[in-house]
């Protein structure tokens, strides 16, 4: 079997992210065994140790996907990733900037419903497979 050549990369030296601000950390797919895997830098399971062990992806679009970490309580009852990504960036902004929250004005309730007035809806119709939810 052919010895597969392992390219070095010198580290990327960058900045660390402001506490306001997500990090972001780069990887690439990698070979494991007989599977792929994704390989992220060092320094992500070191501010994170929540990812070291079991994790779960979801493709919430394309080129996009939601790596959460399995925990304990996860098993038990699952939340939508894609949800409580979003109402935990929800209550970052709302703590790095607390002055930004206002409440919805009557103005823009009385245009959504008049837009929306005749509209009939319901939760069981099937939406097709072209309905990407």
């Amino acid at each position: 079997m052919p010895k597969t050549k392992i390219k070095k990369h010198a580290p990327r030296q960058s900045a660390p992210a402001p506490a306001a601000e997500a990090a972001e950390y780069r990887g690439r797919q990698a070979k494991t065994g007989n599977s792929f895997g994704f390989r992220f830098d060092r320094a992500l399971f070191k501010s994170h140790p929540e990812f070291n062990g079991e994790v779960r992806a979801k493709v919430i679009a394309p080129g996009r996907m939601l790596v959460s970490a399995e925990t304990a309580s996860s098993g038990q009852h699952r939340d939508d990733a894609v949800v409580a990504a979003f109402l935990a960036f929800l209550a970052k902004e709302m703590q790095r900037d607390p002055q930004a929250i206002a409440p919805l004005a009557q103005t823009l309730t009385g245009r959504i419903d008049a837009l929306v007035g005749g509209v009939t809806v319901s939760p069981d119709e099937d939406l097709g497979d072209q309905v990407p939810l």
